[in-house]
């Protein structure tokens, strides 16, 4: 299983939202974006996922390559073939592409390959998951990214049966996002048939240590 940690950028600032939103509950941490990208290369992370929330944090991208050897995700505000291809070129190895952007999923598979891009899946409402998985099925992505903003910044639990039905309905590579915080949790997630999880607040806030994450569940499946 991918252990993925998540660096969420707003205003410049490292961010971890609530269920989405903007609330009482959204966290502001004091460290920067780029300690973090240092930190979680030194924890021995293979993959980090930078999210762009205000979509204006491009020119910071170069930096975060320098720092980290590893595969870069980015994700936020990308809704144009041009802008892939910048992100692309200045260092990210995969884009994710939310809902916002599914007409260009076509042009963007065919310019840049499926091996490039991941779809991005935010669900509030369960019961429209596995008609939205399968329809994400048949858009030619191999990986899908799905985040329960109900869960997002709860330090709960993920809802294990939403990850399960998007494992079987979409018949992809689920990468899993949204109420993780403990190492039950990943292995429950694990055996509900998710490839990768994507951990932010319970990183940030000690719950969770990456480094044993990585020995417990990660290993040797990610190259």
């Amino acid at each position: 299983m991918q252990i993925i940690p998540a660096i969420f950028i707003q205003n410049g600032k490292l961010v971890s939202l609530y269920k989405g939103n903007e609330n009482a509950e959204k966290k502001i941490y004091a460290k920067s974006p780029k300690t973090y990208v240092e930190f979680f290369a030194k924890e021995g992370a293979k993959t980090i996922f930078i999210v762009d929330l205000d979509g204006d944090q491009e020119a910071r991208l170069p930096e975060y390559r320098e720092l980290f050897t590893g595969e870069l995700w980015w994700a936020g505000q990308v809704r144009d073939t041009e802008k892939i291809k910048r992100l692309l070129s200045n260092g990210a190895d995969r884009i994710v592409l939310g809902q916002s952007a599914s007409e260009i999923y076509q042009d963007a598979i065919t310019q840049f390959g499926k091996e490039k891009l991941l779809a991005g899946l935010m669900l509030k409402h369960y019961e429209d998951a596995p008609d939205l998985c399968e329809q994400l099925s048949n858009t030619g992505f191999d990986d899908i990214l799905v985040k329960d903003l109900n869960a997002e910044g709860t330090l709960f639990q993920p809802n294990f049966d939403l990850m399960e039905k998007c494992v079987y309905f979409s018949k992809k590579t689920i990468y899993a996002s949204g109420g993780i915080a403990t190492k039950n949790h990943v292995e429950l997630l694990k055996r509900a048939g998710v490839s990768g999880i994507i951990i932010a607040r319970a990183l940030y806030e000690g719950d969770l240590k990456m480094s044993e994450l990585l020995q417990e569940f990660q290993g040797d499946s990610q190259q």
